[in-house]
């Protein structure tokens, strides 16, 4: 290629144009900003492109017709990604952006068809989530606070994966708001921690035996099995029995029983915590074992009822109601409880 001539080897950006259809002065942004190089000038000093001008413009024009930034565009025509790197990377941005849409749509839905003061109220809430993203780590940041720091890594990530709900991935109005509500009780300055050694001796002991029942209750709401769910509420009352310097006795399950309802209090933040985490999502348990975000919500529920005769979701009972009856305790393993009597170390559940 000469430049000043029109050889063979190169085109005219009005060929170019007319070959494809854009505007001449689109061509000229896409020279200008370097996706479209041209090889040189003409003799009256027209802009020339290699052959290969032509595959590379009708690239770039049908990403564009997909909306693909033309930053992204950028680093495929300079060899920096590989086009299947961008469509990789295109599709990830636009489920985030869905994600979003997705959020905004539960929450509009949350504030919609309510009184004037409980919109304002959960108007309040809802901004305070912000991103996602930034408030699923806020979550995280809780337990990590809230956990005992002698706890081994591994069953410190457990408890945390097991606690933090992901956000609902359809919010409606209810896992929209319970998210909410849990990001704000996680945040408030009279947040709880855990139990801690002074409560429960031995915290590697204890959260290993709250997790594995919770792992029992969950192949067991999985498969309908009562065997393992009998064992799971066995695993989980010898942990509180262990803690405690008692046997697994008819009396100690009685014991644990009382504790567990005369717990229950509308302001309990553990119980409000486990509520909201059910809530949001939506009181259905994994079909596998006790994995996945937020999976402990449900089996801790089963294992609630099981122990203290009350239901832990929110539809059974009421804040506005003193009876300890109408409310369930406050969950142990996970919730709280506390053991007062024949000498018995104070402990209460993950809360």
């Amino acid at each position: 290629m000469t430049h000043g001539t029109q050889g063979e080897d190169t085109v005219g950006i009005g060929e170019l144009a007319a070959r494809t259809g854009l505007p001449v002065k689109t061509i000229r942004y896409y020279s200008d900003i370097g996706l479209l190089p041209e090889s040189g000038r003409s003799r009256g000093g027209h802009r020339r492109y290699a052959a290969d001008a032509l595959p590379r413009l009708r690239l770039i024009q049908r990403l564009r017709a997909l909306d693909t930034p033309i930053a992204a565009i950028a680093t495929v025509m300079t060899g920096e990604h590989s086009l299947a790197d961008l469509v990789t990377r295109e599709l990830d941005t636009v489920q985030a952006h869905l994600r979003e849409l997705t959020w905004r749509q539960g929450m509009l839905r949350t504030l919609d068809d309510c009184p004037e003061p409980e919109r304002l109220r959960r108007l309040a809430l809802l901004a305070e989530v912000g991103k996602l993203d930034e408030a699923h780590d806020r979550l995280v940041r809780y337990w990590h606070w809230a956990l005992p720091t002698s706890l081994p890594h591994h069953l410190t990530q457990a408890v945390i994966e097991g606690a933090v709900p992901v956000p609902p991935v359809t919010p409606n109005s209810t896992t929209a708001l319970a998210y909410a509500e849990l990001h704000a009780l996680t945040s408030k300055d009279d947040r709880r921690r855990q139990p801690q050694s002074h409560q429960v001796g031995d915290v590697a002991s204890f959260y290993s035996g709250i997790m594995d029942a919770c792992t029992l209750a969950t192949e067991a709401l999985a498969s309908g099995c009562p065997a393992r769910r009998a064992e799971a509420i066995d695993h989980f009352v010898r942990t509180y029995a262990r803690i405690s310097g008692h046997d697994d006795t008819p009396a100690f399950r009685g014991h644990l029983r009382s504790q567990f309802r005369h717990a229950a209090h509308a302001g309990s933040f553990p119980l409000r915590y486990w509520r909201h985490a059910l809530a949001v999502t939506s009181h259905t348990p994994p079909q596998s074992n006790a994995t996945g975000q937020g999976h402990l919500a449900a089996s801790l529920a089963t294992l609630h009822q099981q122990v203290a005769g009350l239901p832990l979701a929110a539809e059974h009972w009421a804040d506005n109601d003193g009876s300890a009856a109408a409310r369930p305790a406050e969950e142990a393993g996970g919730t709280g409880c506390r053991h007062t009597s024949g000498g018995a170390r104070s402990a209460r559940g993950a809360r």
